[in-house]
């Protein structure tokens, strides 16, 4: 209801009514219906080009990373020497199984020296495809080989596909080309393959009827017939075994070098088939696929299984002397363990009537079969089994001192020598850019290290390495086996400080044994974590270790192949992923061989693993 206005009169009136406005013009009323579409349309185009980009944003994402994943198939097949078009088809499956539809892509593969010269191709003239050439980017990424610049195993896989778009093909853009890149290295590795070579890497070679050649012979084992034949079994099996994954290897890129360690170990020299280079003859790659006779298959075939000294022949082994049934496994012929034959503390009276006897200690009673070990003659054992010690027993055991070059030893499974010299061969002649790959099989418990003798880093007074220094020595009854190597584990630094953690420093052999000294030139070779900052660390080398038989059937033989595998994997021993896991099951770096065939699927295992990467 309207309220009465009062007037001036005192008279109420009602307000006056307000005429209607006028209607707005049409013209207004029609621009703004085309401002409403102008927006309309420019939403809708902003919509359709968001979807669009978004599109060719997932389609790209999609591209990248099957060029990636095509970029390292092809870099897996070149690290195996396989062609240029090869890696273009293993590159053109990749991008099929990543769903990249082959009718809307451009795909073109390019490697360093695609005709195998040694020199890197040419640039391509106007830097655009089609190439004739390598792209300028990838050209600037090759090394110049002919500078000298060390080769390097790079792909470069490069796909432009036409992505379609749905808003733009209102303007009649059906597609839009997207273009990616990736350089994949299957890295060049460096090799170092270790095999065992004692005395047991012959245990299965077949016996003749009368049993007088085949290991299970009672009296000697005598490997000369089966190494000119190579059917020393099961090391014939491992020779095989690394010439495979030699073959995985790719010559002029990769270089591999040869271990074998028995009494002690042995680098194998393998010549640069490439550039012949004298520098580098300790570790370079003859690939027998390039070379009919390849270096590295002859350093393997050079390989010989170990002649044991017969210790069924050691008169000590009747434990009929005066050490109560100990013997020097390092040198029988030194009872005092100071190196030397002559044992002045521990004299004989010899038997005039008998060359190279002596008393058994009681005057007057002589007993030609309880020798006394003469101080002026090698009579540790019957070398000929005649049940007397004569001249030809002393020419028996010289002839093999002077052929094996050290004392007749009945044991040879110098593990410790085996991982020193594998090492020692990466830092002297590892490249740098390369990955650094040890190779270790064996098929028994260490019994050996170094000595002076065969290792300046091995103290003087350490004659026998670290298989005890006296006659009170426990190893000496053991034949120089730890049989508790992690308890503890002890070290014989020169500085206590630098041991590893939960060790027990000691400053004499025993109780740091041949165990300990393994360990420790594991660590030299690729320690890089531990908790004491003051222990001197190694290099980052991927250890791949293989217990054969023997070796993992005891508890002790397969720790110390699973303690590489576990500083190899990860540079740290502290993390093991076989703890736990019994010594016949593959975990981590560590396998297990029940005989000598199964080495080859391992071996070709390993090779599968080897190192390849996106480097952009």
């Amino acid at each position: 209801m309207m309220k009465p206005i009062r007037t001036s009169c005192g008279r109420l009136s009602s307000p006056p009514l307000q005429k209607d406005r006028k209607p707005a013009p049409t013209a207004e009323r029609g621009q703004a219906l085309i401002l409403m579409t102008i927006s309309f349309l420019a939403l809708l185009a902003f919509v359709g080009l968001v979807t669009d980009v978004g599109m060719l944003y997932l389609t790209y994402g999609q591209l990248k990373r099957a060029v990636d994943a095509a970029a390292v198939a092809a870099s897996n097949d070149f690290k195996r020497g396989e062609s240029l078009s090869r890696l273009t088809d293993a590159s053109q499956e990749m991008m099929n199984f990543h769903n990249v539809d082959p009718a809307d892509l451009n795909l073109s593969v390019f490697i360093c020296d695609s005709n195998g010269d040694g020199l890197r191709d040419d640039v391509d003239p106007d830097g655009v495809p089609p190439w004739t050439g390598l792209t300028p980017e990838f050209y600037d990424k090759c090394p110049d080989t002919g500078a000298g610049d060390a080769p390097r195993k790079l792909v470069w896989v490069d796909a432009t596909q036409k992505a379609p778009v749905y808003f733009l093909q209102l303007f009649g853009v059906t597609s839009v080309p997207l273009r990616t890149f990736s350089i994949a290295e299957a890295a060049t590795v460096d090799v170092v393959i270790v095999i065992d070579t004692s005395e047991s890497m012959g245990s299965d070679t077949v016996c003749d009827p009368n049993c007088t050649i085949g290991y299970t012979n009672p009296d000697d084992f005598d490997p000369s017939a089966c190494n000119a034949a190579n059917t020393c079994y099961p090391l014939a099996d491992a020779k095989a075994a690394a010439k495979a994954l030699v073959d995985t290897l790719y010559d002029g890129y990769d270089r591999v070098a040869v271990v074998n360690f028995d009494y002690f170990a042995t680098a194998h020299p393998i010549t640069n088939s490439i550039t012949g280079d004298p520098e580098n003859l300790s570790l370079n790659l003859g690939n027998d696929n390039a070379l009919p006779d390849g270096d590295a298959y002859s350093a393997i075939d050079s390989i010989a299984l170990h002649d044991d000294a017969p210790a069924a022949r050691l008169w000590w082994r009747a434990g009929q002397n005066a050490i109560l049934g100990k013997f020097n496994p390092v040198n029988p012929e030194d009872r005092d363990g100071d190196g030397f034959d002559a044992d002045p503390a521990l004299p004989c009276t010899m038997d005039p009537d008998a060359y190279g006897w002596a008393d058994d200690g009681i005057p007057g009673n002589y007993t030609p079969t309880t020798p006394c070990d003469d101080d002026d003659h090698l009579d540790a054992y019957d070398w000929n089994l005649d049940g007397v010690y004569t001249a030809a027993d002393e020419a028996g055991i010289q002839d093999y001192i002077n052929t094996h070059g050290h004392p007749a030893s009945p044991v040879s499974t110098c593990t410790g020598c085996g991982m020193r010299t594998a090492s020692a061969i990466l830092r002297q002649f590892g490249r740098p850019d390369s990955v650094w790959v040890i190779v270790f099989l064996s098929d028994g418990v260490a019994n050996l290290s170094d000595t002076p003798a065969t290792s300046s880093t091995i103290p003087d007074v350490f004659p026998n390495g670290f298989c005890g220094g006296n006659l009170d020595s426990s190893f000496w009854s053991t034949v120089c086996i730890d049989t508790a190597p992690s308890n503890p584990r002890y070290c014989v630094d020169t500085d206590s400080t630098t041991c590893p953690p939960g060790s027990s420093w000691v400053s004499t052999s025993p109780p740091y044994s041949v165990e300990d000294y393994a360990r420790d030139m594991t660590d030299e070779a690729a320690l890089l974590k531990s908790g004491n900052p003051n222990e001197p660390l190694g290099n980052d080398i991927a250890i791949y270790s293989i217990a054969l038989g023997q070796a993992a059937g005891s508890s002790f033989g397969s720790a110390m192949l699973r303690y590489m595998a576990a500083v190899g994997d990860d540079n740290d021993r502290t993390t093991d992923p076989c703890a736990g896991l019994p010594a016949t099951q593959n975990c981590g770096q560590y396998y297990y061989a029940p005989s000598g065939p199964a080495l080859i699927p391992i071996f070709e295992d390993i090779a599968s693993r080897i190192f390849t990467r996106i480097t952009q």
